[in-house]
């Protein structure tokens, strides 16, 4: 997680030191001196990137290139709002600046009837009164119609609530709900807001989202070739307000975007509190299906009080939003991408830090502050606790597909690894890959996995520099064209040279030394250690294939077949010297080894033969290697102390259907 902040300006309330002390090292901003549709000067940009530079910081965020209304509308001048924008984004990258958030919403930014709602400790919070809301557009706003957007029950209350406010209460409701942001939208009044809305007629939800994507579609091009990514802020709240449409306020609404709009560049701002505000999004399914295309994040959460009235919560991580699940989905993303990803606590309490101070509204210094701390604590935990930190671990075949994104994993979790691999300058090379990513607790080691003194030397070599070994995972193994039957059954007229019958056994006995043999002599090897220590953990590679035999694999189905009861019998004979031995069985996921099997030469369609495995597997797609992730590190953690010799699928239910 790079820690991130929103800072408005040489007129934030909130000074650049202030905020480099809250540990901050990524600034979101903009030119908020600059109207929305004009053209941001690379001189402005660069004056602005270097102020955040000299106190500490880099400025990798916008937020926001405000669109404007025309391109929303699609009317008068919009094209020359949008050639605007593309040199604007031009200039920004230009300045190495490439994440851009913006919103599509008409008129308003966002919407909260009180920015001031006292909570039992004196802070104060933003909140979303339904009946406020519907109070100011029913009886203030007095826009035709109104009054059907809302339940019976809320008009009644709006009804009664507008006769008993004093005219200074109203008027403090509406100018919460007609408060701009510096550099988006300007303050508004009552008339001024009739008279936008009023621009918006005829206007209908899927008319604005066809809008979104022409626009999207333009600027396309300019974002692939610039790696710049788009990040569009979901609708707050996101449900239809005073007769406005919406388009980007549910998983429909992402999804339909990612169609229209191909290309992973073009994604999305993750808001959880703009999100929370619609009682039945379920925010953790929605981050885990746009992963790869959120670019920028906002974390903070909401509680509902009633209704659809909600206000934000006193906790970052408490409330509606389910925050430890979605963090624990961000680390996860990371991981995969091998770089860390924004994420600014999104406003905060006014506490009483911030009592002598004129800041934005949910932009306070004290709230925020501690919002990021317990943002920041909580990833800590996640990287840290009952897991694999502090452990040294032995990885062989660590630079091959699959123990790869896994030693990537580990060591993103607080583990150090030797990577052991035949090839000494691929072990070496994907080390410095991994240095180049922040994490370097790695030694590269070459290795043959069939040469027990080669074992030994990399394990005196592990052990001057760390002292110990903790984990060793047997990863290396793998299958080859020589050790299966290119027939899948015989009959009559299959050529025997490609039956079982022609099986050419030097490439079997390869098959089978590489992946047991493989296995059993870093057992010897390293297992040593940790009986000398008082304990370790085993993590062996065997497969599916090892329940039920492939067709094919004759050589691989048979050794991963040994692997499984190896497992079960190191398990037993090192009980008692507290090592634990355990085994994941990984389905079919694509490797160098059996892409060939899995993928036609275009490495999109599938073969006949995988069409087959994707037929018999439940969840109907490969594995990713991250799916991998979660079961090594319970099985290698404390957490799994009492659990020796299981082997574990993961395979997508593969071995669990009979077919039918």
């Amino acid at each position: 997680m790079k820690q991130g902040w929103r800072w408005y300006g040489t007129n934030d309330a909130i000074s650049l030191k202030e905020i480099r002390q809250a540990g901050v090292t990524d600034v979101v901003a903009a030119l908020y001196e600059r109207k929305c549709g004009e053209v941001w000067p690379v001189e402005e940009i660069k004056a602005r990137q270097a102020e955040v530079k000299k106190a500490g910081m880099d400025w990798t965020v916008v937020e926001s290139v405000p669109v404007h209304e025309s391109i929303k509308l699609r009317k008068g001048p919009y094209k020359k709002f949008i050639e605007n924008y593309k040199q604007s984004l031009k200039n920004l990258a230009e300045c190495g600046i490439k994440v851009i958030c913006y919103n599509f919403m008409p008129v308003l930014d966002w919407t909260r009837s009180n920015l001031a709602k006292e909570l039992p400790d004196g802070s104060t919070v933003l909140q979303y009164d339904d009946v406020e809301v519907a109070m100011f557009d029913i009886y203030m706003l007095k826009r035709e119609g109104a009054a059907k957007d809302y339940s019976k029950e809320v008009q009644a209350k709006a009804k009664k609530k507008f006769s008993s406010l004093s005219e200074k209460a109203k008027q403090k409701v509406a100018d919460s709900i007609l408060l701009g942001l510096p550099g988006t939208v300007d303050n508004l009044t009552i008339p001024q807001f009739r008279d936008l809305l009023k621009t918006y007629t005829g206007i209908t939800d899927r008319k604005l989202r066809d809008n979104l994507y022409k626009f999207l579609n333009e600027i396309r091009p300019l974002c692939d070739e610039l790696g710049i990514k788009m990040a569009i802020h979901p609708d707050d709240p996101p449900r239809p307000i005073f007769g406005l449409p919406r388009v980007m306020s549910t998983a429909a609404d992402f999804r339909e975007m990612c169609e229209k709009v191909p290309s992973d560049n073009i994604g999305f701002t993750f808001c959880t509190g703009s999100l929370g505000g619609n009682p039945e999004s379920n925010e953790v399914e929605i981050f885990a299906e746009f992963a790869k295309r959120i670019h920028f994040v906002h974390f903070r959460n909401v509680v509902y009080t009633e209704g659809r009235t909600f206000r934000e919560s006193e906790c970052h991580l408490s409330g509606k939003v389910d925050l430890p699940r979605l963090m624990q989905l961000l680390i996860k993303e990371e991981i995969r991408r091998g770089e860390g990803i924004v994420v600014r606590p999104d406003h905060g309490r006014y506490m009483e830090i911030d009592k002598f101070r004129d800041c934005y509204a949910g932009y306070s210094y004290g709230g925020r502050l501690v919002g990021l701390a317990e943002l920041r604590g909580l990833e800590y935990a996640l990287r840290h606790t009952n897991d694999v930190a502090g452990k040294i671990i032995v990885c062989t075949g660590a630079a091959g597909v699959l123990c790869s994104t896994m030693t990537e994993d580990l060591l993103a979790h607080g583990a150090k690894v030797a990577v052991l691999d035949l090839r000494g300058d691929v072990a070496k090379d994907f080390c410095a890959k991994l240095a180049a990513k922040g994490l370097t607790e790695t030694i590269a080691i070459e290795a043959n996995v069939l040469d027990k003194s080669s074992l030994e030397k990399a394990r005196d070599q592990i052990l001057k520099k760390w002292g110990r070994i903790d984990i060793l995972i047997n990863g290396a193994g793998g299958n080859h064209p020589k050790g299966t039957c290119p027939a899948e059954q015989m009959t009559k007229d299959t050529p025997l040279a490609d039956t079982f019958f022609g099986l050419d056994m030097e490439g079997f006995t390869f098959v089978n030394k590489l992946n047991f043999i493989g296995t059993l002599l870093p057992c010897q090897v390293f297992c040593k250690v940790m009986c000398d220590q008082g304990g370790g953990a085993v993590l062996n590679f065997c497969s599916m294939a090892a329940y039920q035999p492939l067709t094919k694999v004759a050589a691989y189905g048979a050794a991963k077949a040994s692997i499984l009861n190896f497992t079960q019998f190191l398990a037993t004979h090192l009980a008692p010297m507290n090592v634990r031995v355990n085994a994941l069985a990984p389905g079919f996921f694509i490797t160098n080894q059996n892409r060939f099997l899995m993928l036609e030469k275009d490495e999109k369609t599938l073969t006949p033969r995988g069409n087959k495995v994707i037929s018999k597997t439940p969840m109907r797609k490969f594995g990713d290697p991250s799916d991998l992730f979660g079961a090594a590190r319970f099985l290698l953690s404390d957490e799994a102390s009492f659990i020796t010799g299981v082997t574990l699928p993961v395979d997508g239910g593969f071995v669990s259907y009979s077919g039918v």
